[in-house]
């Protein structure tokens, strides 16, 4: 088997925006290419140019300069036999989640974070005398809402070209302080995780498809 070999121009940041929709239930496509083209076609006009994005899709929230600390971890196992050092003879799971923190907070934020019916925020309407809200009715949400996930961020190595991760299925938690004080601006600081969404498996194992990296690796052909 091949290994990688360095590639200096793939060493960059990844300053992007991150996507979401609801997970759809089904796919109608059959193959990984073409399920995850119909996947990215959530968020972008062409699931195999992978250029604009579909009139009406923005950024879902404004990320802090952390982004998306996404964790990858392999779960080994181990035998531990009575003439050698332990060995690792595979992995339990890949796991993909991590965390975030949400700067512009708002009801709407809320309610995806919580994974909120529509009845569990109210809405007044705005008139003469009145100011519009949304009030959020926080703590009854036991139920989860699984979203698909694109980050999407600038290809350094070749420019007009952008990278993705795609996250099938990823849920939210809600998990850390939101100060209200004078001295901070308020945030959410929320756990993710990737979870099986049903709608793609491994061709080699079967196993389901967590998330998937996107590089570019050439440019268009004149």
């Amino acid at each position: 088997m091949a290994t990688a070999t360095f590639n200096r121009k793939a060493i960059q940041a990844a300053p992007g925006y991150l996507y979401l929709v609801p997970t759809p239930a089904t796919v109608v496509a059959t193959t990984p290419d073409l399920i995850i083209k119909e996947l990215l076609e959530n968020f972008l006009v062409d699931g195999t140019i992978r250029g604009p994005l579909k009139a009406g899709i923005k950024p879902w929230k404004v990320l802090d300069a952390n982004g998306l600390n996404a964790s990858i971890k392999q779960t080994p196992v181990i035998v531990k036999s009575n003439d050698a050092p332990d060995e690792t003879i595979g992995y339990e799971d890949v796991a993909f989640d991590g965390d975030t923190t949400v700067l512009d907070v708002d009801v709407k934020g809320f309610k995806d974070l919580l994974s909120a019916a529509a009845a569990q925020v109210l809405t007044t309407v705005a008139s003469p005398t009145q100011a519009g809200r949304e009030t959020l009715l926080g703590g009854g949400q036991r139920n989860v809402t699984t979203y698909l996930g694109l980050y999407r961020y600038e290809s350094r190595e070749f420019p007009g070209e952008f990278r993705h991760v795609l996250i099938l299925a990823m849920v939210f938690n809600l998990d850390g302080a939101s100060p209200l004080s004078k001295g901070k601006a308020r945030e959410l600081k929320v756990k993710f995780k990737g979870q099986d969404s049903g709608l793609l498996y491994d061709p080699v194992t079967g196993k389901p498809v967590i998330w998937v990296e996107d590089y570019v690796t050439a440019a268009k052909t004149a």
